[in-house]
């Protein structure tokens, strides 16, 4: 079974999303800082499998240079599965999100305080 994650609508951040997942308000919405001390490792959370992603896009897929960052649209049959999901899902949307200069901080989230030169997220 496929799942599709929407952002916008009924689910949104904007619209619904603290009611629907109170446990993603506040302090724990995006950014997040990963502490150390208040993590805990289980082996089913490990790995996180790309499914489709070492098959050439067509021409469907599609980059913006959203004034921000880089988006790259994805069309095909791209997955992410594994890492404590509850299914696979189909990835729409590669993001990344760099620093003003080489080494500079351009994460959004960060580890025990420590932002990184680039992140990218998968949505």
């Amino acid at each position: 079974m496929e799942h599709y994650l929407f952002l916008n609508g009924t689910y949104g951040p904007d619209t619904g999303w603290a009611a629907a997942f109170p446990e993603c308000q506040e302090r724990n919405q995006s950014p997040i800082n990963i502490a150390d001390r208040d993590t805990k490792v289980s082996m089913e959370y490990q790995e996180l499998t790309l499914d489709g992603f070492d098959a050439e896009s067509s021409n469907k897929t599609s980059m913006k240079n959203t004034g921000k960052t880089v988006a790259i649209f994805l069309k095909d049959d791209y997955f992410v599965r594994g890492a404590g999901l509850p299914g696979r899902f189909k990835a729409e949307k590669v993001e990344f999100h760099w620093g003003q200069s080489n080494g500079s901080d351009g994460s959004e989230h960060s580890i025990n305080g420590r932002r990184f030169p680039v992140e990218v997220s998968f949505n």
